[in-house]
């Protein structure tokens, strides 16, 4: 059962999820742990996802109450046969203010009572093994993939394509447009160091003060910037990705976000990857990891976007052809993620116990594991074992 409280159901990445998952993977969706039966009927596995919503007050606030209702409710479905699992894709929460107690204490709280944690690269492994006693397992990333029907574009859509392909060299960054991006310095950057490139910023923003700042930067770039702030629908994105030259992928790490520098899934740069556009991001370490051998631009993080910026117009357009090879990858890397899934199941639930021997790179068998909560937040976390990251 993959417990998520998305708002708009389902999204990307649970659509693609559910859409590669293979036979003999149960897979079901719920928004909340109180659906679930604290003794179920055959063995289960709960997988965690994205926790902030799960531990809110009354007010829709993260509060340490409720970060703590939401370990006892997971202690008491463990303690009735559930067994547990976090997908980690951000340590802790990334917008909605500062991190908090509760967020730490709801962090450090899953991961002591979780039977196995999944990462999607190598990088956020070595740091989790760290935090946790539990097997870490890499299941590796996929981004949002072209539909299998594909719909008639819009005509907002139609308008952004023909914006980005008419341009010289056209920078695309799509996406909710949130504080952890910095969008309104990368505007600056972007007019401070490209000459005729042009960048097209697209997707909702909830913040009134990014909405603000962002269109003043854009009215300050002499009309080389363009700001849609609807969003794009999923089905639709792979077409601004096909007509843009390059990808704008940035992650602000300092303050609140410099968690970035050592648990990060960038959901924007394994997009463009799927679709075999450049990308430019920030060089931390679970970004470098997934760009090995693709084409991009990364820049020293903290430092700003400016000078990779420069180096893609100066590289002008790249060839097309070479991006189908990363669109076919695509369909295989989702089966690969899943595939793990299923691997993790059927380990912690026994349910294919006369399976022959994993052969290399399988997950191994996972150690026991003790129920309650461990650690609290301002406890030290145990030392890393290499042993527990496997690659699967």
């Amino acid at each position: 059962m993959v417990v998520t409280d998305y708002p708009a159901w389902p999204s990307p990445y649970f659509a693609e999820l559910h859409r590669h998952a293979p036979p003999g993977l149960p897979l079901g969706f719920t928004s909340s742990l109180d659906a679930l039966p604290e003794q179920p009927t055959q063995p289960g596995v709960i997988n965690m996802h994205r926790l902030k919503r799960l531990y809110r007050g009354k007010g829709g606030q993260r509060t340490l109450p409720a970060a703590r209702a939401l370990l006892e409710r997971l202690e008491a479905l463990r303690g009735g046969g559930w067994r547990i699992v976090w997908t980690v894709h951000n340590l802790l929460p990334i917008d909605g203010g500062s991190s908090r107690d509760a967020d730490w204490y709801a962090a450090l709280g899953v991961l002591g009572l979780a039977d196995a944690v999944l990462t999607h690269t190598c990088s956020d492994a070595l740091h989790l093994a760290r935090l946790t006693k539990a097997p870490v397992v890499v299941a590796g990333w996929g981004g949002l993939s072209v539909p299998h029907r594909i719909a008639p574009a819009p005509e907002p859509v139609r308008a952004l394509v023909r914006r980005l392909r008419a341009a010289p060299c056209s920078v695309l960054a799509v996406g909710n447009l949130t504080s952890y991006k910095g969008l309104p310095a990368v505007v600056e950057a972007f007019t401070a160091h490209t000459r005729r490139a042009q960048l097209l910023i697209a997707g909702p923003c909830r913040d009134d003060a990014v909405a603000t700042d962002l269109a003043a930067a854009a009215q300050r770039s002499g009309g080389r910037v363009h700001v849609h702030t609807d969003r794009v629908p999923p089905e639709q994105v792979h077409r601004l990705y096909r007509a843009a030259d390059v990808a704008l992928c940035p992650y602000r790490v300092d303050s609140q976000w410099e968690v970035f520098t050592r648990v990060l899934y960038p959901g924007s740069v394994s997009t463009a990857l799927e679709f075999g556009t450049p990308v430019i991001a920030p060089e931390l370490p679970p970004i470098a990891e997934m760009t090995a051998g693709c084409p991009a631009w990364l820049y020293p993080p903290g430092e700003g976007p400016g000078p990779a910026l420069a180096a893609a117009e100066a590289a002008a357009r790249l060839p097309v052809r070479p991006r189908l090879r990363f669109e076919r990858a695509g369909s295989a890397r989702w089966r690969a993620v899943t595939a793990t899934y299923r691997q993790v199941f059927e380990r912690l639930t026994g349910a294919n116990s006369t399976s022959s021997r994993p052969g290399r790179g399988s997950v191994t068998a996972f150690p026991g594991q003790p129920s309650g909560v461990s650690r609290p937040p301002d406890s030290t976390p145990p030392q890393p074992q290499a042993e527990k990251v496997f690659h699967a």
